[in-house]
């Protein structure tokens, strides 16, 4: 592979364009293939290559309509190296020329252009460009890696995103729950990926530790579990493999929708026990109906126009009318 890398020129950024506008390639697209082409670490292996399990999350970072569009635009622009695989898309690894050359630390030339697409494809066992003659987008809904129809835990739209969990098996239910809980119980893998979602959390929402914790709980249990749980090819990756996705996931579009979500559901939640607790904060009057006793502290207060809520002593007599005024010089209410 990385012989093949090496006797591949290296074009300019203004290069690659021309040859990509005149492959029919809208703007838009070329920004998104460059951004490929130049690397982003979050999505690639140790290889420096963007592997068939990461290409889902790519799509969704850089905003293709889905995986088959991104892979067709890969394809249709002809500068990527693809490794093939016996899989819907027969990809096992996309290959970016000059991220190849940076791994071998080898100089290409800078003024040639990528060689020439073939026309035909190779055998199984080799490395080579694809190339879409038709450059048309394809029809075809949006697929995970595995071909399988992704299911309504991936939304293709910017609203919350939800999750039939009638349709999850037990079985993929309990090896994402397991996932997480090995991932927990591995103090470097729980510093490296949920440590740094309880203070993005902290810092972005203004919250206690506490209640940053109890939001990766629910972006864990409500929101993630049930998206892994959800993709076929989840069973049948290792936990290194999956671990890679997750992080990958949370970098990308679709997990700051996650993210998001889960903040918002523990707000709500947050603010509706408030609401609860002041409802029955304010409807306990066990001595007097003209004050209140919190019933978690047993303190007793009211309310007066100009202090705010006062405290009354616990051996004060009950508070004998709404007018009432605790004197703490002569202890004693006053009218």
């Amino acid at each position: 592979m990385n012989k093949h890398a090496n006797s591949q020129a290296a074009p300019s950024v203004c290069q690659l364009i021309r040859v990509w506008r005149s492959r029919k390639i809208s703007d838009t697209i070329i920004t998104k293939l460059l951004e490929m082409y130049f690397g982003i670490p979050g999505y690639m292996n140790e290889k420096g290559a963007y592997p068939i399990e990461n290409l889902y999350d790519l799509s969704r970072s850089l905003r293709f309509r889905g995986t088959r569009h991104l892979v067709e635009a890969v394809q249709q622009c002809g500068s990527f190296v693809i490794e093939k695989a016996d899989n819907p898309y027969s990809i096992k690894n996309i290959y970016s020329p000059v991220i190849q050359a940076q791994l071998c630390k080898t100089e290409l030339p800078a003024n040639d252009l990528p060689n020439k697409m073939p026309n035909k494809m190779q055998t199984s066992n080799d490395i080579y460009n694809i190339y879409n003659p038709k450059g048309e987008e394809s029809s075809v809904d949006e697929q995970s890696p595995d071909g399988e129809q992704p299911s309504a835990a991936v939304p293709s739209t910017d609203k919350d995103i939800k999750y039939d969990k009638n349709n999850l098996t037990t079985e993929a239910l309990a090896v994402a729950r397991e996932f997480f809980h090995q991932l927990n119980e591995s103090s470097e893998q729980r510093s490296q990926t949920l440590t740094p979602l309880i203070d993005r959390f902290q810092q972005q929402e203004g919250i206690t530790r506490e209640h940053a914790r109890e939001n990766v709980i629910y972006l864990v249990n409500e929101l993630l579990i049930p998206y892994f749980a959800s993709q076929p090819h989840f069973l049948r990756t290792s936990h290194a493999g999956r671990l890679a996705w997750l992080n990958n996931l949370l970098k990308s579009a679709h997990g700051a929708h996650l993210i998001a979500q889960a903040a918002q559901a523990c707000r709500t939640r947050r603010l509706a026990q408030a609401a609860e607790n002041h409802s029955r904060l304010r409807d306990n009057h066990p001595l007097s109906p003209h004050e209140w006793t919190d019933p978690a502290t047993s303190s007793r207060f009211y309310d007066d126009e100009d202090e705010g809520m006062v405290s009354i002593p616990a051996d004060a007599p009950p508070r004998p009318s709404d007018t009432a005024v605790w004197n703490v010089i002569s202890k004693e209410w006053r009218q």
